[in-house]
């Protein structure tokens, strides 16, 4: 009974959220890393974020002209395997139908996923 009640809570919710979106003049939107790790992009701090697989110093213009054959390699894998690889998804083309639509007007994220 508890699951039911919290799935209908939700669906509320959401209904909620979408009809102060449908309603507002336009929107900001807030996001982070969690928006890109579906599209196969992860996260740098967390489970599974690459700062458990790299270490961040490596990407420091300092180090990077101290130790370029160091780093290169890990610049590379990040950032075009990784990056490289990505598409967007159903995030990303939300935000982007919003803007189309003359709805959102600003973007605001910690990410660096590029855009193309």
């Amino acid at each position: 009974m508890d699951r039911i009640k919290e799935t209908t809570d939700i669906q509320e919710e959401i209904r909620s959220a979408a009809s102060l979106i449908r309603s507002a003049k336009y929107l900001t939107a807030f996001t982070g890393a969690g928006i890109s790790v579906e599209s196969g992009i992860p996260p740098f701090r967390g489970q599974g974020g690459l700062w458990s697989r790299y270490d961040p110093r490596m990407l420091e213009l300092d180090y990077f002209l101290a130790h370029p054959d160091r780093a290169w390699p890990v610049i590379r894998e990040i950032f075009y395997d990784h990056f490289g690889k990505a598409r967007p998804n159903d995030a990303h083309l939300a935000l982007a139908r919003l803007e189309a639509a003359g709805t959102l007007k600003v973007l605001i994220t910690q990410n660096i996923d590029s855009v193309q």
